[in-house]
């Protein structure tokens, strides 16, 4: 067993936390755009000083482009969604995964107890130990390296 922690999990799914940053790096562009459209729905559209919009080489009259803007930020509100629940659902995978293989490191630590010790110490100790007292780090793996990341976006 790692000393750390995180050396442990960095260890085990390194290539998994790199694919999470990956991810994470992807969807930012997307979320700043996001947090971009509602000024100009207020600013431009709903200001309307600039009468008619130009888009990409169409004329649009404010209404129009009102209606542009709001159904792009639904689209890129969709994009945002997507991201999130792929980031979310590959983090619980790789706790899960990590999880898994760190409660087998445990029984076999659990197996080399000097057999005197089981007889001394019921199953109902020794299995939430296990089992139970490991569960909380399942989320914080698969989270411990590309949650900031995800999350500096948002500050």
């Amino acid at each position: 067993m790692e000393p750390s922690i995180y050396r442990y999990i960095f260890k085990n799914t390194y290539r998994d936390q790199l694919l999470l940053i990956l991810l994470s790096a992807v969807s930012l562009p997307f979320i700043y755009v996001t947090l971009e459209i509602p000024k100009r729905i207020i600013n431009e559209a709903i200001g309307g000083k600039n009468m008619p919009f130009s888009v990409l080489g169409f004329e649009l009259e404010q209404i129009q482009f009102l209606l542009a803007l709001c159904f792009l930020y639904l689209g890129l509100v969709i994009v945002n969604g997507g991201f999130k629940y792929v980031i979310n659902v590959y983090q619980g995978v790789v706790g899960e995964r990590i999880l898994r293989q760190l409660r087998y490191e445990l029984y076999t630590c659990v197996l080399r107890f000097p057999l005197p010790h089981f007889k001394r110490t019921s199953q109902g100790q020794i299995i939430p130990m296990v089992v139970a007292e490991t569960e909380p780090l399942g989320g914080f793996i698969g989270a411990a390296f590309a949650c900031p990341p995800f999350r500096a976006a948002y500050y």
